[in-house]
């Protein structure tokens, strides 16, 4: 093979390695090759081994091409060999030995080769965190690679560059270097790494707190070719998208992924930083076992890296867990925060301190509260909450409520603003989450004033950060839209979880819908509305329950019971009453009965003086979510509003049931034609068949119409609650399908199978998002229906519409006619 020949297999190592090396091997293994000929396909074998991201065997080849190119006296190409030694070092997390290398390079190369080696150069200074060293070195080799015409170097120091830049949160310039590298690599046919410039933009988009232009961006880079499995570092760089957005349990699946890819793949850089994350992860979701396990493994591949920065993050992370269970730590620390300063990790060093101050005196609590305070006026989203949650504990140390109340809310201003710019629902629910912590600061220094004025306002005001912005538009996706019936080809398929995940990433990747925001309710207005109801806003404080009542224009507080019992009895109602909608067992009924009765006397029964006999709208947290409301023997016969805030029950659109209606029956419920048919012949309206009932038909329907009554089976999903489905006749329609709705209906009746159910602090499932889309009131049930009761009861409802009831009025007159069934009104 001549010299020439071997030389193109340089371009082919980067555009088509597999095929490449299979080649190279069968050549270096034949006669005939000439000693130039074979350090060249010696170098292209490991260059096409870093592009499979096999970096042991890449190792392997650059050695070999290095010692093929000395015995050949070929003095350049050694010297080009020495470099690709250094990169390959440097990415395994050896750094030292990629220095060496360099060291030995550096007199033996010159021109566009030395700007080769400043760009590695410049790269090790940017793992070591030396960032402004990083620039400084890159932009020389910047220059040189334009001289010299190296357009892959050149495109790969651009890149190199943009990540230091955006490492000293430069985030524009990062973003427009990492332009320019993808436009490069397009033009020399690299795609793969063009799509990897594309996946960093999404990166800078993250350090700027725009989580939807981030996703939307990594799923860009993994349509233009770019794979988890080559390159699993972008996994870590997803998963450190969805734990900032607060989805730790989904960034942990994607870092499990990562760190089994990473394990075999000799880049012990990177499976550093998957176990860091990893740690993270597990430390939020308060897995403490795994947390430490993680972050040590880590922290022993830093050190061996010589990473200090990552050290001490570690480190940090570590401190946290164990902090804990062992305040003696406290001096340690206290060091390590510090250190985290120094070194540039100023997020870990807030935890840290936080953590810290938890187990300190007064003194010291204050000297680290302080020091998190700086953090709160600039910086990622989640650095600001935790400078204001800094500001609001001090202010509580001092006893000074106003200064608390005052920093809760620019806290939580901060979370507003950042649960506005979300536009997958997933993320308004998790965002919010951010402010649990301040809000909960907020409660404890309104319950100590022990004014309920304060503490209602309070409660509803985090509360209200999600059910408080009603979308008026949502986003268009038809990549969604066309995934999702891919989803419904495959309901039992194999794929399914890989089609899922799919939908999951669009549905998150979404652009922000336009919000309408909703004010927080002013007092006069919740008590004109309510009339002769009542309001039951219920909260936890310090592990107990605590409810806010509004009646007849005044506010109570009452502190009730321990909130682990509360939801012991809730677990132990639904099981009873699910057994006895199976099987019918009276010993089942009996249980449920007792269970229903314990929850009364420990939620209801204390606010009897309130109460009286009149209309309740309770706004539930925690478990009470999951209540069936009309099991309560305080609730038997009386209408109850169930609603995920005041402000969102204040706002709601008024039902009007004498307008259009719609009836649509799934497929495989013999009820369901019955039930569908007789109410059609009753109030007239569009009936929609089992064999009629089509998603995208019973999407257009729906959209916009005044009273709709589904009778199809349903499935709740706690793992995944948008994925909680109506079966209709072409497949599940699913809650990701509803949020598309452009106007919802006035009144929606689900008379399925645990279709008012919701998870994520109770603001995800088929009941709420129809609510978030605008609907006035949807009635469902929280548990199991069964069929041959459903009708009656379900039947009974729409006659007592008819007559001019309110929903919740016409919900009680049915169920005490035909039990309860766990169906509730929620607004």
């Amino acid at each position: 093979m001549t010299a020439l020949a071997a030389e193109n297999f340089a371009t082919a190592a980067v555009r088509d390695p597999v095929d490449t090396v299979r080649a190279l091997v069968v050549l270096l293994h034949g006669r005939g090759i000439d000693r130039r000929s074979r350090a060249l396909a010696w170098h292209a074998v490991a260059r096409a081994r870093i592009e499979c991201g096999q970096q042991d065997l890449a190792y392997a080849a650059a050695r070999r091409a290095f010692r093929a190119a000395e015995r050949a006296g070929l003095t350049e190409l050694a010297g080009e060999g020495l470099l690709l030694l250094a990169w390959i070092q440097q990415d395994r997390g050896h750094r030292e030995s990629s220095r060496r290398y360099l060291s030995l390079a550096w007199p033996r190369v010159g021109g566009g080769l030395l700007a080769r080696a400043r760009c590695l150069r410049g790269l090790d200074l940017c793992v070591a965190g030396e960032h402004t060293d990083a620039v400084r070195e890159l932009s020389t080799s910047i220059m040189g690679l334009r001289r010299a015409g190296d357009t892959h170097w050149l495109a790969n120091a651009l890149n190199g560059r943009g990540i230091a830049r955006a490492c000293q949160r430069r985030l524009a310039a990062a973003d427009a270097d990492f332009a320019v590298a993808r436009d490069l690599f397009v033009v020399i046919g690299e795609g793969e790494r063009a799509a990897t410039c594309t996946h960093n933009r999404g990166w800078v988009a993250a350090l700027g707190g725009d989580l939807p232009t981030a996703l939307a961006r990594y799923d860009e880079a993994v349509r233009a070719g770019m794979t988890g499995a080559r390159r699993p570092e972008t996994l870590v760089d997803r998963a450190l998208a969805l734990l900032s957005a607060g989805l730790a349990d989904d960034a942990a699946v994607v870092l499990a992924d990562a760190e089994r890819l990473f394990d075999g793949s000799g880049r012990g850089t990177m499976l550093a930083e998957a176990l860091l994350a990893l740690g993270q992860c597990a430390s939020r979701a308060s897995d403490h076992r795994r947390a430490l396990d993680a972050v040590r493994r880590a922290r022993a591949l830093f050190r061996r890296q010589r990473r200090v920065p990552l050290v001490a993050a570690a480190t940090a992370v570590e401190l946290r867990v164990l902090l804990r269970d062992n305040d003696s730590l406290l001096p340690v620390a206290v060091a390590a925060a510090r250190r985290c300063d120094r070194l540039g990790r100023p997020m870990e060093a807030a935890e840290l301190r936080l953590a810290a101050a938890a187990s300190a005196g007064p003194a010291e609590a204050r000297r680290l509260l302080r020091a998190v305070e700086r953090e709160r006026q600039a910086g990622p989203v989640r650095q600001r909450v935790l400078g204001w949650l800094a500001r609001a504990r001090r202010a509580a140390l001092d006893g000074d409520r106003r200064a608390v109340f005052a920093a809760c809310r620019a806290g939580l201003r901060v979370v507003d603003e950042h649960v506005a710019a979300m536009g997958a629902v997933e993320l308004q629910a998790s965002a919010a989450e951010l402010g649990g912590e301040l809000a909960a600061v907020g409660l404890a220094a309104a319950m100590d004033g022990g004014r309920p004025r304060t503490v209602l306002r309070w409660i509803e005001r985090y509360r209200g950060a999600v059910s408080r912005r009603r979308p008026v538009r949502p986003p268009a996706d038809p990549a969604l839209a066309a995934e999702l019936v891919r989803l419904r080809a495959e309901s039992d398929g194999p794929r399914l979880s890989t089609v899922e995940g799919r939908v999951r990433r669009l549905s998150l990747a979404s652009s922000a819908a336009v919000v309408e925001a909703i004010a927080l309710p002013s007092l006069d207005e919740v008590a004109a509305r309510l009339g002769s109801s009542v309001l039951v806003s219920l909260a936890v404080h310090n592990g107990r329950l605590v409810a806010c009542t509004v009646a007849g224009g005044r506010v109570r507080l009452h502190r009730l019971g321990a909130v682990a019992e509360i939801g012991a009895r809730v677990d132990g109602l639904r099981f009873a009453l699910g057994v006895h909608a199976r099987t019918g067992r009276e010993s089942a009924r009996v249980a449920a009965r007792a269970a229903a009765d314990e929850l009364d006397r420990a939620i209801l029964s204390p606010l009897d003086d309130v109460l009286g006999d009149r209309p309740l709208v309770i706004v539930p947290v925690g478990e009470l979510r999951a209540l069936p409301w009309a099991a309560l023997r305080s609730c038997a016969g009386r209408p109850v509003t169930v609603t995920p805030s005041v402000a969102s029950w204040l706002t709601a659109p008024r039902v009007d049931a004498t307008g259009g209606h719609l009836w649509i029956a799934g497929p495989g419920l013999p009820h369901a034609a019955v039930e569908v048919a007789g109410l059609h012949r009753r109030w007239g309206g569009i009936l929609l068949r089992a064999n009629e009932s089509r998603v995208a038909d019973v999407l257009a329907a729906v959209d916009g119409a005044d009273v709709v009554h589904v009778a199809a089976h349903g499935r709740f999903r706690e793992d995944a609650p948008m994925f909680s489905c109506l079966d209709l006749a072409d497949g599940p329609l699913y809650g990701y399908d509803l949020d598309s709705l452009p106007r919802a209906p006035k009144l929606v009746v689900l008379s399925a199978c645990e279709a008012g159910r919701s998870a994520t602090g109770g603001l995800i499932g088929l009941a709420t998002v129809l609510l978030r889309r605008g609907a006035g009131t949807v009635i469902a049930s929280t548990l199991p229906v069964p069929d041959a009761e459903a009708t009656p009861l379900v039947t009974a409802l729409h006659d007592e519409l008819g007559r001019g009831a309110t929903p919740a009025e016409a919900l009680a007159a049915a169920q005490t006619r035909h039990g309860h069934l766990g169906f509730a009104c929620f607004t």
